[in-house]
This record gives structure tokens, C-alpha cells and sequence, in this order.
């Protein structure tokens, strides 16, 4: 089944986009190697997932290729229209997951104002 590399839920109410630098104590490829990703395994995305329901947790997707790293996953990506990719989900706490990076930005613009990506000026609240 194809997919596709955009997050979305069921309404879409809030849509915007996500920003993360790597952690200093440990890779992503480090952590998801310990998690399953094979030793030939290069991490190309991370999917996140929270439910309200199961609080304190978060499912994490890791889309891996095989491959020897960056450069050689790149030349494989490069050369299709159509990449193939393997995943290994997780479950994680909210810790675990945040832990993985040393800052994270979230930016969710209501749907429909058309917001994404604009330019805004701050005026101070009285």
C-alpha cells in the first residue's frame, strides 16, 4: 500500500508542520537499532502517533531502508519515483520519545485560515 510522507488525522482541525534537532546522547539510528531496526537498517522518517485514549504513550513508526548509510540510502532514494521502505513500530512514553531530540517545534495553524506558512507580527496583550 503506498503512503505518503504528510501527517494527518481524522479532521485535520489543526495542520501544520514539525521541526527537531537530534538528540546529543544518542542517534535516532542508535535508538531504533536497539529497538529492531537491523545493523544495515537506515532510519529515513519517524511517524508519530497519540491517542487520547492511551495517554502517556506515543506509537512511533520508524521507516527504514536497507542500506550502508545517508549516502547509499540517498543514491537508492534518488533513483525511483517510488521508493520502498520497511518500518518497525514502537510504543513509547512521552519521555522516551522527546528524548530523542534536543529541541522539538510544533506548529498547528487552525485549518481553513490559511495561515501555513505566513508571515504574522506579535502585538503585545494589555
Amino acid at each position: 500500500m503506498a503512503e505518503v510522507f504528510t501527517a494527518g488525522v481524522q479532521y485535520n482541525d489543526w495542520k501544520g508542520t514539525a521541526a527537531a534537532d537530534d538528540a546529543d546522547n544518542v542517534s535516532i539510528q542508535t535508538f531504533f537499532r536497539g529497538k529492531g531496526v537491523p545493523q544495515d537498517g537506515f532510519v529515513v522518517a519517524i511517524r508519530a502517533y497519540y491517542l487520547s485514549v492511551s495517554p502517556g504513550n506515543i506509537g512511533v513508526r520508524a521507516v527504514y531502508a536497507d542500506g550502508d548509510g545517508f549516502d547509499s540510502v540517498n543514491d537508492q532514494i534518488q533513483s525511483t519515483d517510488n521508493p520502498t521502505f520497511k518500518e518497525l513500530d514502537i510504543d513509547l512514553t512521552l519521555a522516551e520519545f522527546f528524548g530523542l531530540f534536543k529541541r522539538f517545534n510544533v506548529v498547528l495553524p487552525m485549518k481553513g485560515l490559511g495561515l501555513d506558512g505566513r508571515n504574522y507580527e506579535i502585538q503585545n496583550a494589555r
